[in-house]
């Protein structure tokens, strides 16, 4: 769908779904809830409920459900977020969700029509037309919006963006990014569902994991971890780690909508699994200098066959650490002056080669702050979205949906890349592909009863 249509279709909708803007005074203690309450979401809960009175909480598993509200005995239980959110909306202030991918827009609309403020963890969408419809609809209400990308509450982050932004590495010539993920089975391990169904385990609503996403039987080769590599659930290794990897340069670099996306390498594709392994090349106009920016994303190992296999590191050229031991995951952004490199997932440990040594940030000339110092981490997520909402300040929350709206496009577009293969232009203005097949990607099907 063209973006005016788009607009006008969602135009037409949000004054049906509008609902005033709850009052919270300063000392108002916030009535918090999360979908999601194991691994991940169990400590997001944790860190967001000391903010508030937790009174609800929604998970699959009866078991998590009861371990994560040990602590909380007054809080609703929940295995499906469709009745917590129809039950018990207007006594919910914030939600946290940390979900699998394919569910987090579906569970968002819902808050947001009922004007609850939100925490969801990365990436925030499963397809651009989601990302388009869920900043839309933050936009036109009043809601409070943070996104789990921990490194953007990290001091170390922040510098590193000024740093860049700063123009300190001359004009940006090309960028590099790599991650040793997939860690679980995908293609070529996995191409097809398991033909034989298992019986579901007792205290585990399989409907509702299942969520939009087409019904299947019951495996245990799905949930609760390996779903990442599945394409009705999950967004591979690019939705798993790259939010965190490619934050840095999209934001140091200031990128946004690329006009040519290419796939350079890609392992065996099919209809359910990610491949294990792919080079992707994104071409962006460049803001502030001339000329074009090429960003090269790289994952997996190429030819992993089996978990214990190590296969072809798949990471850019050595030449290019100069000297630098390579690292499992990070980035590298060459510009005509110097080169800055991070080793790290959430990039808060880098350094700069200016031409003889690499640098730490105490070393170099850094630019005044342009940004406020948090200095928690994960943590500092929740406080800092907390902080917006009872400023009434969404831009406080600096993951903010409109903030991270590049970021996450960027992630599906690769995603849509590796599976179609070959070179395609992207028209961010209509959001469409010069190709019918890459087109037929932007959105999804949505079973009945979750539909967008």
């Amino acid at each position: 769908m063209k973006r005016r249509s788009f607009l006008n279709v969602v135009g037409n909708t949000f004054p049906l779904l509008y609902f005033p803007s709850k009052g919270i005074a300063a000392n108002d203690r916030l009535q918090i809830a999360a979908i999601g309450v194991g691994g991940k979401g169990g400590s997001d809960l944790q860190q967001i409920a000391r903010h508030g009175e937790l009174v609800a909480a929604c998970d699959i598993s009866d078991k998590k459900l009861n371990y994560a509200l040990r602590k909380f005995p007054q809080a609703a239980k929940f295995s499906d977020y469709r009745e917590m959110i129809s039950h018990m909306g207007n006594k919910i202030d914030v939600l946290s969700i940390s979900t699998p991918d394919h569910t987090h827009a579906h569970a968002a609309q819902l808050a947001m029509s009922q004007n609850i403020h939100l925490f969801i963890q990365t990436p925030l969408a499963h397809t651009v037309w989601e990302i388009e419809y869920l900043d839309k609809m933050a936009k036109q209400t009043k809601v409070c919006t943070q996104l789990g990308l921990q490194n953007w509450a990290s001091d170390e982050f922040r510098m590193a963006v000024e740093y860049l932004q700063s123009g300190a590495l001359g004009y940006i010539e090309e960028i590099h990014v790599w991650t040793n993920r997939p860690v679980w089975p995908q293609s070529p391990i996995i191409s097809k569902r398991p033909a034989e169904s298992q019986a579901v385990p007792g205290g585990l609503n399989w409907d509702a994991f299942i969520g939009p996403a087409e019904m299947r039987k019951f495996h245990q080769i799905y949930q609760p971890y390996n779903w990442r590599g599945w394409r009705s659930f999950g967004s591979g290794a690019l939705g798993d780690v790259g939010p965190h990897l490619l934050s840095l340069p999209v934001s140091g670099c200031n990128l946004s909508n690329p006009h040519t996306v290419t796939s350079i390498l890609s392992g065996p594709v099919n209809k359910e699994t990610y491949s294990a392994w792919g080079i992707v090349k994104f071409d962006f106009d460049a803001q502030s200098q001339p000329g074009n920016i090429p960003l090269f994303w790289y994952e997996g190992r190429i030819g992993f066959l089996a978990q214990k296999s190590t296969g072809q590191v798949n990471i850019p050229s050595l030449d290019l650490f100069l000297g630098h031991a390579a690292s499992p995951n990070g980035c590298l952004i060459r510009g005509t002056k110097g080169t800055l490199f991070s080793p790290s997932i959430h990039c808060k440990n880098w350094q700069v080669n200016l031409g003889r040594k690499w640098l730490n940030p105490t070393e170099l000339a850094m630019p005044s702050a342009k940004f406020s110092r948090n200095g928690r981490g994960d943590a500092g997520l929740k406080d800092e979205l907390v902080l917006a909402i009872r400023n009434g300040q969404k831009d406080l929350a600096l993951a903010n949906f409109r903030n991270t709206k590049s970021l996450n496009e960027i992630i599906v577009l690769g995603n849509i890349s590796l599976l179609a293969g070959g070179k395609f232009g992207w028209y961010s203005e209509n959001d469409i592909s010069d190709r019918k097949d890459v087109n037929t990607m932007i959105t999804k099907p949505y079973r009945e009863g979750w539909e967008i």
